[in-house]
């Protein structure tokens, strides 16, 4: 099930069933209502939090059996709460815009921690994305949580107990202009932010390193409008965006791009040549070299995992028999494959490039 906030309405929108949509609250301050409702969040258990901005306030709903049900207000006397997520030990996180902080919870309501704004430290934080070493769907055990602030322009990623770890503006990753929206943080860590203003999903690692845009204004195909929120289901690797108007519906995907070959050429005395390769995802790869007929002359790699990222791969000129080739032209062809999601199953690139190995008299000039 799905849950989307439906902020000018005072509205909790949600999926009962594959094709079913329903409502729960309406516009202002008592229960069940809302005023400008901003981040929420769920859990497999049923707990669903929601960051009720305009009324101060962090209320919990229970999800049970196809309908949303009113529990309590978990938290109020805020300062325009804005974002909220929750881990997997149900410690919520909230964002505090209009103080300039992010407070944490335990599943009573009791504050654990406060993370403080101090200088360029925090400013004005929006959403938040959380990821614990106990969640299950958590390949690096990764304890992190990043959030949007400095006027939706920067994200910046604190431990869990809330030390400063590391940030990342939009000039950074090449943007005059940008208006983050909403976060979300998959398998690998890796995370994923909205912006409204260049209509596009930013992926960044786990350690904020910029890996991709994704994305441009339209209707079309891989086109967004104004996306908003975003959500991911770590397990299958399902991506669920909103926008303006309506949403959109990804599996995790992968991209790789061959940056080149250095050098090109090489000679019988220095023979060899190191593959550079991009990748957008941690990803599967396997490298083999074929020469001028097309006979496989060396299973350099075998299928194995490679990080996102910049990646290099030597070949030391040599066939499988640990000879040096001989002079001609070589294709060294690369294949990778998604390591989790529905794509694994289906989806390959493959890559390929051309060097020569020549007599030392075929360099230069």
């Amino acid at each position: 099930t799905l849950f989307a906030v439906n902020s000018g309405n005072g509205q909790i929108v949600y999926n009962s069933a594959l094709t079913k949509v329903g409502t729960f609250g309406k516009e202002g301050n008592g229960e069940k209502e809302f005023l400008r409702p901003h981040g929420i969040t769920a859990n497999p258990d049923g707990d669903v939090y929601i960051a009720d901005t305009g009324n101060d306030r962090v209320v919990k709903l229970r999800y049970r059996k196809g309908e949303l049900v009113w529990e309590k207000v978990f938290v109020d006397s805020l300062v325009e709460p804005f974002g909220v997520a929750i881990d997997s030990k149900k410690r919520v996180y909230v964002t505090e815009k209009g103080a300039s902080r992010i407070l944490v919870f335990d599943s009573l309501g009791n504050c654990l921690r406060s993370v403080v704004g101090g200088g360029d430290v925090l400013q004005a934080p929006t959403s938040i994305a959380v990821i614990d070493q106990d969640d299950l769907w958590n390949y690096y055990q990764e304890n992190f949580f990043v959030v949007i602030d400095k006027g939706n322009k920067r994200i910046t990623k604190f431990n869990l107990n809330g030390r400063l770890l590391n940030s990342v503006d939009a000039r950074t990753i090449g943007l005059a202009e940008a208006d983050f929206a909403y976060l979300a943080i998959d398998y690998y860590a890796n995370v994923y932010v909205t912006d409204q203003l260049n209509h596009q999903i930013h992926k960044f690692d786990r350690n904020l390193n910029y890996l991709i845009s994704f994305g441009k204004e339209g209707t079309g195909d891989n086109e967004f409008y104004s996306p908003r929120g975003i959500t991911i289901w770590r397990r299958f690797g399902q991506v669920f965006i909103v926008e303006a108007e309506g949403g959109q519906y990804y599996w995790l995907g992968l991209d790789g791009y061959l940056i080149g070959c250095f050098p090109e050429k090489f000679t019988l005395k220095k023979p060899g040549t190191t593959i550079a390769l991009y990748l957008t995802e941690l990803a599967q790869v396997k490298v083999t070299i074929f020469d001028g007929n097309s006979q496989l002359i060396r299973q350099l790699t075998p299928e194995h995992y490679q990080k996102s990222g910049e990646v290099l791969i030597v070949w030391d000129g040599r066939d499988n028999q640990g000879r040096v080739v001989r002079p001609g032209q070589y294709r060294i062809k690369l294949e990778i494959r998604p390591t989790y999601s529905a794509p694994k199953r289906y989806f390959k690139k493959e890559l390929e490039a051309l060097v020569e190995c020549v007599e030392e008299s075929g360099i230069g000039g």
